[in-house]
Order: C-alpha cells, then sequence, then structure tokens
C-alpha cells in the first residue's frame, strides 16, 4: 500500500487568505478556559522556560491548536511538554495496537525498527524527536527517541514493513482489509471562483484516529507549516497540510504495495522536511516523490 501525495501551487489563494488567516478560520478564537498549559513548571530550566514562552496551546471544539517556533529542539520540547499527557496516551495505544495485532512485544518492535531507520533520518529530524523526549521527561513522561521514531513510523511500518517481516518468518498471516483513505484537489475551470477545493478523510481504525491536533510550525528556518497531526508526530501522518509558501499537500493510499526498502529515509522524515523548504510558484512547482522508504536519499 503505497500512500501517494498530492502537491499543488496556492499562490493566488494564499494571497487571498493568508497563513496566520488560516489559523483563525479553522479554530476561531483563543483559548478555551482551562485549556491552557503553557506555564513552564518547576522542573523546567531558565532556557527552557523561554523555549515554552514562544509557543501555545488551546482547545475549541474537539481540536488542538498547538503553536510552535524555533530551532529543531526547541520546538520539539515544546511539542512535547505541552502535549506530553497526549502524547503518552497515543503511545499507549499503538503499543496496543502492535501487541494485540502481531502478538509481539513492543520492545522487539522500537528495537527492530529504530535500528534501520534512525540511521537514515537527518540531523534536523532527530534534534526534533529529542526535543519531545526531552520535553517529555521535564512534564514527567518516559519516552525513549527509539520509541518516537517508531512510533512516528508506524503506518509504514505497519502497513509495509511487518507483512514483508512476517513472510521472512515463515507467518504471512491473513491478508490486511483494502485501504480506503481519499483525497482530491481541484482548481482553474473546476472550481466556480478559480480558487483551489481540497478534501481528505482517513478511513482508519478507530483506535488510530486521534488526528486532532492542528500544528502551527515556525521553523527557525525554513517555511511556516500549518497541518493535522497527532500527538508527538514530526509529520502529518494525514499528509493534510499548507504552507507559507503557498503550498498545500495532502494524501491518499494506493492498495497492494511491496517494495519496503529499510535501506530508504522513512516517510515521515521526508515529508516535514521537504514542506519546510520546499517552494511553489505559479508557474513552477518543485514536485516531491513520496513512498514508504524508497531507495532514495536527500
Amino acid at each position: 500500500m503505497e500512500r501517494a501525495k498530492i502537491w499543488l501551487p496556492l499562490s493566488l489563494a494564499l494571497r487571498r487568505a493568508p497563513l496566520a488567516g488560516l489559523v483563525v478560520m479553522l479554530l476561531a478564537s483563543g483559548p478555551a478556559a482551562g485549556a491552557d498549559r503553557s506555564a513552564p513548571g518547576a522542573a523546567v530550566s531558565p532556557e527552557q522556560q523561554a523555549w515554552l514562552r514562544r509557543a501555545n496551546r488551546h482547545e475549541k471544539h474537539g481540536w488542538i491548536y498547538l503553536h510552535i517556533e524555533g530551532a529543531p529542539r526547541e520546538r520539539g520540547f515544546q511539542h512535547g511538554y505541552l502535549l506530553a499527557a497526549e502524547i503518552a496516551e497515543s503511545v499507549r495505544v499503538i503499543r496496543a495496537l502492535w501487541e494485540y495485532g502481531s502478538a509481539m512485544e513492543w520492545s522487539w518492535f522500537v528495537e527492530k525498527t529504530s535500528a534501520f531507520l534512525e540511521p537514515n533520518i537527518d540531523a534536523e529530524n532527530l534534534a526534533e524527536i529529542d526535543g519531545i523526549a526531552a520535553g517529555l521527561r521535564a512534564a514527567g513522561v518516559s519516552i525513549s527517541r527509539a520509541e518516537l521514531i517508531a512510533y512516528n513510523g508506524w503506518f509504514e511500518l505497519d502497513w509495509y514493513w511487518w507483512p514483508k517481516e512476517k513472510k521472512k518468518m515463515g507467518s504471512p498471516g491473513t491478508q490486511p482489509p483494502k485501504q480506503s483513505c481519499s483525497s482530491f484537489i481541484a482548481t482553474g475551470s473546476m472550481t466556480a471562483d478559480h480558487g483551489v477545493v481540497l478534501g481528505h478523510n482517513s478511513m482508519v481504525d478507530y483506535p488510530e484516529a486521534g488526528y486532532n491536533v492542528v500544528l502551527d510550525i515556525q521553523p527557525e528556518k525554513g517555511h511556516r507549516i500549518l497541518m493535522q497531526a497527532a500527538p508527538g508526530l514530526i509529520h502529518s501522518g494525514t499528509d493534510f497540510f499548507v504552507t507559507d509558501a503557498g503550498l498545500v499537500g495532502s494524501e491518499t493510499t494506493i492498495g497492494n504495495f511491496e517494495g519496503f526498502d529499510e535501506k530508504g529515509v522513512a516517510e515521515f522524515a521526508r515529508i516535514g522536511k521537504e514542506a519546510r523548504w520546499i517552494f511553489c510558484r505559479l508557474e513552477y512547482c518543485r514536485k516531491f516523490e513520496s513512498a514508504p522508504l524508497r531507495d532514495r536519499r536527500e
């Protein structure tokens, strides 16, 4: 099952509705009462307190809006600290899904997969993951770098790597159900005002449906990104995002994908990096080819 990305220039659309305006349109107001977790605790160093002052979190109608900014480790720390409880719960759920569906220990999964994923993850993404782990620790939650790597790679590992690994073990198991996620983009003569219409749905099991974070990322370098995500991810997971470069992206799923390559770069490590650095204009759009761990070097 290969995940196909859709990339489209949005220069005109973003001139009509800048990224900051999109945040307002999506969330429609300020923090809900009692939902502000931006105040740093006693376990946080003065430097980390300064990082947290540049971030904020609030909730509305079941959505968590999280703004993070700065260098990779700084925004990772903000993410881990402000979403500590949600990340812990989401990792707990994925661990339970793995152990129930595979009859294998979570520790085995983490050790096995992080061993081939981590060497191919770039320094910026690793720094952000380490920042998340540090933020979690400061909030009283212990989750390792290796666990966060395996957690970020969950979809590509569970859907693509694990069926291949089971065959090596002589246990092919049952064929997983067909994927039903879908996405579309229309523009030009296909829309009433010649603007952009993008739609997406995620057809996953109920335990995997915790993608209720609107993540607003202002990196120290690169483009600002607004995306739907699950707690603790450095990528969208649904890959539904818009950047201040005038680019929107979404994804759908192509069934019966085989050919997972442990020597390649993980999809979750590629997609966020590309969104930060890619640029798009009406007359030119650099295209990004995405496939799970295809043998591609950044």
